[in-house]
């Protein structure tokens, strides 16, 4: 399929952190090479000399890129989601494409790009490919591709192409800026649990305007995942247990997804509220119910007839 150029200009926001420096070589030129007119990247203030040659070097000196100092600001407890919205907010342009600095691009981007703010089309999703170079990040790369077979949906990440109108219109500062770091101490429970700054944006997008996620493969990861890393794996675990989640519930996201610290955090918690053999009878039950969904529709398409035994037919 060929490329679609978008037909109007765009912007490109990105975070960068002080210590993400050495992944700007590796990815910035590949944001450059989708030709927009203008980049916005955001670092801390004061930018250091390392990171500054490491934009210049890696940029060329491309006159599209503006360099985005942004202060510390208090009020904000997850710094991600100041930074990035700073970013949004000082784009030229009404559509902005947006994701890390750990993700080589692709020029699949641009068909995400095209489609925002055209008929109530508020935010559009593109895939991303897993990296990291590991046995879970295999396991979650061919995991992604069974959920899109079976679901015949892809899933949301954190690049995607917004329509700035529509973002101001919908999104509450207020509330944004109550997002904990997903670093931060103590368990959270149901929706203040972190969720990902990104998904908080596409949630409150969702309300007034038409979200579209792309099946297409629009960048590779260069690093494993936020929300795969041991520390989130922990509080996802823990958030799980709190909002009362079975372990039916837990079980086949930890296998698809390869947490196995989340699902070894969740277990230990169902432990130690309800011991170790209400966890074992859970394990049976999932089991045999999983067994259940998978054998009873095989024998259905053989023809074969499956007897359903009620109270009355026994007492007959």
């Amino acid at each position: 399929m060929p490329i679609v150029r978008p037909s109007e200009d765009f912007s490109i926001v990105l975070a960068i952190a002080e210590r993400d420096a050495y992944l700007v070589p590796k990815s910035l030129p590949s944001w450059l090479s989708l030709g927009a007119k203008d980049v916005v990247l955001c670092v801390d203030y004061p930018v250091s000399a390392q990171l500054l040659e490491a934009i210049r070097s890696a940029s060329g000196g491309d006159s599209m890129v503006r360099i985005l100092e942004v202060p510390e600001n208090k009020e904000w407890l997850f710094r991600q989601a100041l930074v990035r919205r700073t970013g949004f907010r000082a784009a030229k342009y009404d559509k902005v494409l947006t994701g890390d600095v750990d993700l080589v691009v692709n020029q699949k981007c641009l068909k995400a790009v095209e489609m925002v703010g055209e008929g109530n089309v508020g935010l559009v999703s593109l895939e991303k490919r897993r990296g990291g170079g590991t046995l879970g990040e295999l396991i979650r790369n061919l995991s992604k591709k069974a959920i899109k077979v079976t679901k015949r949906r892809a899933l949301f990440t954190g690049l995607y192409a917004v329509y700035k109108p529509y973002w101001l219109d919908t999104e509450k500062e207020e509330e944004v800026k109550m997002i904990p770091h997903p670093h931060s101490a103590g368990s959270l429970r149901g929706a203040a649990r972190y969720l990902g700054e990104d998904v908080i944006l596409r949630d409150y997008m969702r309300k007034m305007h038409k979200i579209v996620y792309l099946p297409d493969v629009g960048g590779k990861d260069l690093r494993i995942a936020l929300e795969d890393r041991p520390v989130v794996q922990r509080k996802l675990g823990e958030g799980y247990f709190l909002d009362g989640r079975s372990l039916s519930f837990v079980l086949p996201r930890s296998i698809l997804y390869a947490r196995g610290t989340m699902l070894g955090v969740f277990c230990d918690l169902v432990v130690r509220e309800h011991g170790v053999f209400f966890l074992l009878r859970e394990f049976v039950l999932t089991i045999v119910s999983a067994l259940g969904r998978i054998i009873l529709p095989l024998f259905r398409g053989a023809g074969v007839k499956i007897r359903r035994f009620n109270q009355e037919a026994v007492g007959q």
